[in-house]
């Protein structure tokens, strides 16, 4: 995804990356979302309470935002990369380019311990889940010389999300053993390999 052009623009972009932050920290801060309110959020932020809501229409979407930005960026990058490569190869070259090693570790972790115990933040990631899908499969879909809601788009794509959550989570769970890339590598290989083969002992 291009960056915002133009001073509005930016600013908007600053706004939103400011009340997603404070979102987040004070969850972690007061022990889950449900503690806060969109008034400590905007306060946090240093803007108004109908800004906040200007810009999100809850407090778990603004805490989730960063995901937002990030698979906006996927999209972006899947549909260029899908002109000239294999569209398995293009999932996982462009889950890599997400770069989302680059973003404080600390603060990921957390905002996970807070989505896996938060029923709120649960049905907005899973909302969010389902907008990058329904963004993403007509790109899977041409690639692939099918139709959107043909299954083997649908199943291909699915996996790759799921294979890219599931790495993402258990690199950060040891983000100094290996990269996030290395991982996101080996988890779409042993898909591509089947999941019903196991690697060998060691491997």
């Amino acid at each position: 995804m291009a960056e915002p052009t133009g001073l509005r623009e930016r600013k908007k972009a600053a706004t939103k990356a400011a009340l997603g932050e404070a979102a987040l920290r004070l969850a972690v801060e007061k022990g889950g979302i449900e503690a806060v309110t969109a008034d400590e959020i905007a306060a946090r932020a240093g803007v108004s309470t109908r800004t906040f809501h200007n810009y999100f229409p809850s407090k778990e979407a603004a805490l989730l935002y960063d995901f937002h930005q990030t698979t906006a960026v996927l999209v972006a990058d899947l549909r260029e990369r899908a002109r000239h490569q294999p569209i398995w190869d293009a999932l996982r070259d462009g889950a890599i380019g997400m770069n989302l090693d680059r973003l404080d570790i600390d603060l990921m972790r957390c905002r996970e311990e807070l989505v896996h115990t938060s029923p709120a933040l649960i049905k907005e990631q899973s909302g969010q889940f389902l907008e990058l899908f329904a963004e993403a499969i007509d790109i899977v879909a041409e690639a692939t010389g099918c139709g959107p809601d043909d299954l083997y788009p649908r199943l291909l794509l699915g996996g790759a999300l799921v294979t890219i959550k599931t790495c993402t989570e258990h690199w950060l769970a040891d983000p100094e053993g290996r990269t996030l890339a290395e991982v996101i590598t080996e988890g779409f290989a042993v898909f591509e390999r089947g999941v019903t083969r196991p690697p060998a002992p060691g491997a």
